[in-house]
């Protein structure tokens, strides 16, 4: 087919041209009584972007029930299969966790957040950023039995500074609050959330494994001689 739709691509991060590969319509109806029935209608389009090759399915749905109050017409409800990705993934993730049991479930959890966020699960997503600080922080310092009582012992071991510490308590308040107190966070809150939470698992880890492997590198200071 020819026809070029432009949709949101995961892989090319924004919308591309995509080629319609299937198109299918399946319409419905349901007899409520005698005299009053109820119609809908489900379309499936099957979409390969034009720059990576990736494929996606596009299902549009309406209900004769359900009308947009300013035009009269039914409103149409679309979902893509996958669902478009709302954020990227840092590029470290992808390698990281494959060195230790505590850094392969800080990438898994990193991974179900994301997909958390992908699906519009904003408290999900924040519960999980919460979770996967904790982890962060027992992994370098151990359980000292509280969240405080951590984030104590992981600024006195110089993971944080103070002032990370201060960003680091409303993150885990966020989360608390997620969890019982109802708290549904804006999606772009918790994007910033996770932007903070990433950034300092990549100083702990990635910036510090880097550094390690830097100075074994470096030549050591040749041993100063004794003046005669």
């Amino acid at each position: 087919m020819a026809d070029k739709i432009w949709v949101h691509c995961n892989i090319c991060s924004g919308k591309k041209k995509h080629d319609l590969l299937c198109h299918e319509e399946v319409k419905w109806s349901e007899e409520i009584s005698e005299h009053f029935s109820i119609q809908g209608s489900n379309v499936y389009d099957l979409l390969k972007c034009c720059g990576c090759d990736s494929v996606v399915l596009r299902h549009n749905s309406w209900s004769s029930e359900d009308y947009d109050p300013e035009t009269g017409k039914p409103e149409v409800y679309t979902r893509y299969y996958p669902p478009p990705t709302y954020r990227n993934l840092p590029r470290w993730v992808h390698q990281f966790g494959l060195f230790s049991k505590s850094e392969e479930s800080i990438s898994e959890l990193m991974h179900e957040i994301n997909v958390a966020l992908q699906n519009n699960a904003p408290q999900l997503a924040t519960m999980g950023i919460r979770a996967l600080l904790e982890i962060v922080m027992i992994d370098k310092v151990g359980d000292k039995g509280s969240f405080s009582a951590n984030i104590t012992a992981f600024k006195e071991a110089g993971y944080i500074s103070s002032k990370q510490e201060e960003v680091i308590k409303p993150i885990l308040e966020a989360g608390h609050a997620a969890m019982h107190r109802g708290y549904k966070p804006d999606k772009q809150d918790v994007v910033q959330l996770m932007d903070v939470t990433e950034s300092i698992i990549e100083t702990i880890y990635i910036n510090e494994s880097k550094i390690q492997s830097l100075t074994s590198k470096i030549p050591s200071r040749p041993p100063k001689q004794k003046k005669g």
